[in-house]
């Protein structure tokens, strides 16, 4: 419902911010390395997940959806809050202004290449899915709801004439609809960068000890 989507929009803002907090006070605890571990692993298996309850519908299956998508977004909030402070354990503080500053022109790199690779992702689903309904739709019943031979099918898609729901309509008896689905490459696809993060994160090591100290101005004199 619309209420439902406002709410969860808002949710969004209000995990994340939670995840401000609660993950870089445990980064405190456990080391900003483990709580990477912590983003990349369980963030993976959030990931995958999200098919799953997608496959399995119905009110069980939106709970989850809610409680895996909301987990996640506490890690994204969690990510800004504790990078600062990994960096300065990898780096030292010496150059951590300026090291911070190209990782977050990387990170809003990512964050307008994403969405359009999400679009292109969920456009493929769907154009393959609507591909699996036209194969097994009868061609008159196509041409009749249509107007138009099914040859013409990728004009019609293009043209938003045919979509899912509509092809919904005229599939044989027990014919599964995809759209739940449509969204499973984009999540096997986030799953699979936070495995190549995992390992980076396994392979990160501090630079040399000399590199860890902000060097004191020759014209300041030492604090007292």
């Amino acid at each position: 419902t619309t209420a439902f989507a406002g709410t969860y929009v808002l949710m969004i803002s209000v995990f994340n911010m939670i995840g401000r907090f609660f993950w870089a006070s445990t980064s405190d605890y456990i080391g900003r390395k483990a709580t990477y571990y912590c983003f990349f692993i369980l963030g993976t298996m959030l990931y995958l997940s999200v098919p799953y309850f997608a496959a399995m519908g119905g009110t069980t299956a939106l709970i989850g959806f809610y409680i895996a998508t909301m987990i996640i977004f506490t890690m994204y909030g969690g990510g800004f809050a504790t990078i600062p402070a990994y960096l300065a354990d990898i780096f030292g503080t010496m150059h951590v202004g300026g090291i911070h500053g190209r990782l977050l022109t990387a990170w809003s790199t990512a964050g307008v290449l994403g969405p359009f690779a999400v679009t292109y992702l969920r456009d493929l689903s769907r154009n393959n899915a609507i591909q699996d309904l036209a194969a097994v739709v009868d061609r008159d019943a196509f041409a009749a709801k249509f107007g138009a031979p099914i040859e013409q099918l990728q004009n019609l898609v293009e043209t938003k004439t045919v979509t899912i729901s509509k092809l919904m309509e005229i599939v044989p008896s027990g014919t599964v609809d995809p759209t739940p689905s449509l969204y499973n490459t984009t999540m096997f696809a986030m799953a699979a960068l936070l495995v190549i993060a995992l390992v980076a994160n396994f392979l990160v090591r501090p630079v040399n000890p000399r590199h860890y100290v902000e060097k004191t101005h020759p014209n300041l004199a030492p604090a007292e």
